[in-house]
């Protein structure tokens, strides 16, 4: 996760200090700096297993085709620019970049995390 964290910001703040947190009791598995905007990006984007993007707006995105361009599939909600690059994984085929869900819902989140995750299993 890169930041940056506005520490005017009590809910950011908050989102920060957990970034911190898991970063600490997860150092191998972790990565976060939520005080810089990082210039590593790419690195980061190659090394992750996924890319979760939840943004409930996305008008037209660019993160999403930097996970891409690192070979990395991306779990992201359906809407704007993510819905339309995004294209739900099929295992038969073989094609896809993601893993999309509908309906803006923690448990349809975690539902498509889980299929990635099932997908990452599957060598």
């Amino acid at each position: 996760m890169g930041g940056p964290a506005d520490k005017a910001d009590p809910y950011a703040w908050q989102c920060a200090e957990r970034m911190f947190r898991l970063q600490q009791q997860y150092p191998n598995c972790f990565w976060a700096d939520p005080l810089l905007f990082f210039t590593d990006g790419s690195l980061v984007n190659r090394g992750a297993d996924f890319g979760l993007m939840p943004s409930k707006f996305e008008p037209g995105g660019i993160v999403q085709h930097e996970f891409f361009v690192g070979g990395t599939p991306v779990v992201a909600f359906s809407t704007g620019g993510l819905k339309d690059s995004v294209f739900e994984f099929m295992w038969d085929s073989e094609t896809g970049s993601g893993f999309t869900f509908l309906a803006y819902k923690r448990e349809d989140f975690f539902y498509a995390i889980e299929r990635a995750i099932g997908t990452y299993r599957n060598k």
